[in-house]
């Protein structure tokens, strides 16, 4: 019974929670999602097609076509040997100059290195709340180049074993004075770094993915504050002013003392009802005692015990069968 009683005060502290749960607030259904992992997968395609077009040749940029949607952004490919690229590197791929040591993996025979420029398209692909872009967005990939129709090809792990992979930017957007401007590496996982900038517009990096360089906002306009979500309405009404988070609260500091002083008055009425039926079972017990055969007494000394009455049966000695 006391579970019980504990149960009760569980009850009423769940029940008078619940008031206080606050509806949550959906998103606007007009917002594009704008996936960067897609736009990949759709200018690996469109690299692709620039090489299969013409009498694929080891070393020679190609230039691709890319959606009317994307206006603006630039896509190329470029097909190298494994072994030729760990050990030459490719100077002067677009802002790219890839050092030798260059290691892929898993290890393909040749790879595809494509090339994204997102031009006017960086900061909707790659948002960075609090910065601005000095420069576009540019991406390298690699992939396996053992087949020039396929699409959706994951990517290979490409990487520097020796001097870094260098990002060297032509223009740049103008910085305000006492800004220094960032290197931002965007990775394939999601992933944001920061970073240097060297002679004031190369990047370096150790792996695959987008680069760009951007400048941190100073006179950024204050952020609005969020709407207020209403909250259910509790029982009286919904309050208003100041006093209303006080009503609320003892509103509930009421329901919680009610139940638990509910449930001590449980807790006393199980006990009053327990000592009650033990009474009647004492009673009981007495009355069969007394209703009994009384017993005899005798004085041993200066006391009197009750004692048993003589068996009626007489005993029988063994000797008397003896004839």
């Amino acid at each position: 019974m006391i579970s019980f009683a504990s149960f009760s005060v569980i009850f009423a502290i769940l029940f008078t929670t619940i008031p206080s749960v606050k509806s949550q607030s959906l998103p606007p259904t007009g917002e594009i999602s704008f996936s960067p992992r897609f736009l990949d997968s759709v200018l690996q395609d469109h690299a692709f097609r620039a090489i299969s077009r013409h009498r694929p040749r080891t070393g020679v940029v190609y230039d691709g076509n890319v959606p009317s949607n994307l206006t603006g952004s630039t896509v190329s490919a470029l097909r190298l040997r494994s072994g030729s690229l760990r050990k030459r590197g490719f100077h002067g791929y677009k802002e790219f100059d890839i050092p030798k040591g260059i290691l892929e993996d898993p290890y393909v025979e040749r790879v595809i290195l494509v090339y994204h420029n997102l031009g006017n398209w960086s900061s909707v692909y790659y948002r960075l709340p609090g910065y601005s872009f000095l420069s576009p967005v540019v991406g390298l990939l690699a992939y396996n180049a053992v087949d020039l129709t396929a699409k959706g090809l994951p990517e290979l792990d490409l990487r520097a074993s020796e001097n870094p992979i260098l990002v060297k930017f032509e223009t740049l957007g103008v910085s305000p004075d006492g800004v220094l401007p960032k290197c931002v590496f965007f990775d394939l996982f999601g992933g944001v770094v920061f970073d240097r900038v060297l002679n004031r517009s190369i990047c370096s990096s150790e792996t695959q993915g987008h680069f760009g360089i951007v400048v941190e906002e100073r006179n950024q306009s204050p952020i609005p504050a969020p709407p207020k979500v209403p909250e259910y309405p509790i029982a009286g009404g919904e309050s208003t002013g100041g006093g209303g988070g006080r009503k609320k609260g003892w509103w509930i500091g009421g329901s919680v003392a009610g139940g638990v002083l509910l449930a001590a008055v449980l807790a006393i009425l199980v006990l009053w009802v327990r000592w009650c039926s033990g009474r009647k079972k004492i009673g009981k017990m007495k009355d069969a005692a007394e209703g009994g055969a009384p017993l005899a007494v005798a004085a041993v000394g200066r006391a009197k015990v009750p004692v048993a009455m003589g068996t009626r049966t007489k005993p029988v000695l063994e000797n008397e069968y003896v004839s």
